[in-house]
């Protein structure tokens, strides 16, 4: 990685990026294993694997409830994380 400073500032993940670093450089161990939380906080800040992986938790959650009370005659909707309601 670059020096996180770009032409808008500094990287949303650049604090993730330097606590794995100094983590990494001041670690005694040959396989580095006390860094893997810095590492994962850092890809996560990357790539959003668990944020990802817990809305689609959510919304298949929300998609059972809603195909189940739609089942029973109840009314039920969908609430989307974009703001608009789906039906369907």
């Amino acid at each position: 990685m670059a020096s996180g400073i770009g032409y808008r500032g500094t990287n949303r993940c650049f604090p993730f990026w330097e606590d794995f670093q100094q983590c990494y450089f001041s670690s005694t161990e040959k396989a580095r294993a006390d860094c893997v939380p810095a590492r994962d906080d850092y890809l996560e800040c990357l790539h959003h694997f668990k944020e990802i992986a817990r809305v689609r938790a959510i919304q298949t959650v929300e998609r059972n409830n809603y195909a189940k009370n739609k089942a029973n005659g109840t009314d039920h909707k969908i609430i989307s994380l974009a703001g608009s309601d789906q039906n369907s």
